[in-house]
């Protein structure tokens, strides 16, 4: 009897710390957490709010791209999408393009901002998204301690 509950509780332990393997694998692989502001009042937030999450998956490719020369895949950039905003929507060009610009800021960890970047795209009206510019604004101090490990020195605090 003794022996029944103990290896009940061994294979509990067991399963319970892969769960646990899984979410936290789950997350520094995705290195993103989409989530919906719940205080949004106005349709144009809202809009604001899907714009945004249909561009996501474009703008962690992109923004990596720059990113990916500073930090390693042990310091992961994570994005957030309520730290994104929408700069500019605008209609030019023959034919008709509709361009969107992008405020992000991405991080390490849940809190450590590392830059404020803006992302251009193009839009078709087939809807294909092309990469039009992207400018990092802004480069936030990196603490001491991740320094070390960057591949190379990260750019100089601009202002």
């Amino acid at each position: 009897m003794k022996y029944n509950k103990s290896w009940k509780f061994i294979v509990i332990l067991i399963l319970s710390g892969i769960l646990l393997f899984e979410m936290v694998f789950y997350l520094h692989k995705n290195h993103t957490l989409s989530v919906f502001k719940y205080y949004q009042t106005t349709e144009s937030e809202t809009k604001d709010e899907l714009i945004i999450s249909l561009f996501m998956n474009n703008i962690i490719v992109d923004s990596s791209k720059f990113y990916n020369n500073y930090f390693p895949d042990s310091y992961p950039i994570e994005y957030f999408n309520y730290e994104f905003k929408i700069k500019d929507i605008n209609k030019e060009g023959e034919p008709l393009n509709i361009y969107i610009t992008f405020e992000t800021t991405p991080v390490i960890g849940p809190h450590i901002s590392v830059g404020d970047d803006e992302i251009t795209y193009k839009v078709d009206p087939s809807g294909n998204k092309t990469l039009v510019n992207f400018n990092h604004i802004k480069s936030y101090e990196i603490p001491e301690r991740l320094r070390p490990n960057m591949i190379k020195p990260y750019p100089e605090k601009k202002n």
